[in-house]
């Protein structure tokens, strides 16, 4: 055989005899797992816990209580005697006049000084004319809705309005009762004083209003618009026109949209309020 080839043969044994040395030197080094190791290591470790479920009575000791306002009182000092009660009213936040309180009738009535201050005539064109009843018969009198009324800090809104030329001069209109919806109204008349005490919110009385109310002011600003779409439907029929006739027609269709957009704005309030739709 040729040297070199022993010399290959010889370097291949050497080697296979040194990789079944540590063959076996590693598997002297390896061995099993056994229970010995098992308990001097430790048992397996758990998966972590899930945290334990609140029961029905702790949740309800951690669930937030609704916080519970205290509801407000207004004390404010009349002018006048037990028949006639004059408090200070603040209109549209910017005007204070002084106001009748007439414990007998619903609504509010103010003069034309008023509203002319609170500029409520200013656009002639805009205003919305009706009869009411008043000493001696039937008188023409403005109809609008007025933003807000505030009685020392007892505020409401939207409060529909009659302005008439038959206010007397004592003071500057009349309000009636219900002109505070989200109060309870009482009069002391020993200590010359209004009271106003808060209502809590309820699902019966939206905006402070009973169904009663929103029925009745439906009804009310429903008939307004009638009224003048029936005058509109009439005077639109004829083909010909005179001058005046023909401002007239332009007046009573000025007033039929002036009604129908005050009953639209009622209807918005209405919805904002979550009003029924069977008391409207």
């Amino acid at each position: 055989m040729h040297f070199n080839t022993i010399k290959i043969l010889v370097t291949v044994l050497f080697l296979f005899l040194l990789v079944s040395a540590a063959a076996s030197e590693a598997g002297q080094k390896s061995r099993s797992f056994t229970n010995e190791d098992l308990e001097k290591y430790g048992s397996t470790p758990s998966p972590p816990a899930r945290p334990a479920e609140a029961t029905d009575s702790q949740a309800e000791e951690i669930s937030p209580k609704p916080v519970e306002h205290p509801l407000k009182k207004y004390v404010i000092p009349y002018s006048g005697g037990s028949r006639r009660i004059i408090i200070p009213v603040t209109f549209n936040g910017r005007i204070t006049a002084n106001m009748l309180l007439d414990t007998g009738a619903p609504g509010m009535h103010i003069s034309n000084n008023l509203a002319r201050e609170l500029g409520l005539l200013d656009d002639k064109e805009s205003n919305l004319w009706v009869t009411i009843g008043g000493i001696g018969g039937s008188v023409p009198a403005i109809f609008t809705i007025m933003d807000s009324i505030r009685v020392g800090e007892a505020e409401n809104r939207f409060i529909p309005t009659f302005i008439s030329p038959s206010i007397s001069s004592e003071f500057d209109g009349l309000i009636g009762m219900d002109f505070m919806a989200d109060y309870e109204v009482k009069i002391d008349n020993q200590k010359q004083v209004v009271i106003f005490e808060e209502l809590p919110e309820s699902s019966s009385l939206p905006a402070g209003h009973d169904e009663r109310w929103w029925k009745a002011t439906f009804s009310q600003f429903k008939s307004l618009r009638l009224t003048w779409e029936r005058y509109r439907e009439q005077i639109f029929k004829r083909e010909s026109f005179t001058e005046r006739e023909k401002e007239l027609r332009m007046f009573v269709d000025r007033q039929y949209r002036k009604a129908n957009d005050l009953y639209d704005k009622l209807s918005v309030y209405a919805s904002e309020h979550s009003v029924p739709h069977e008391w409207r």
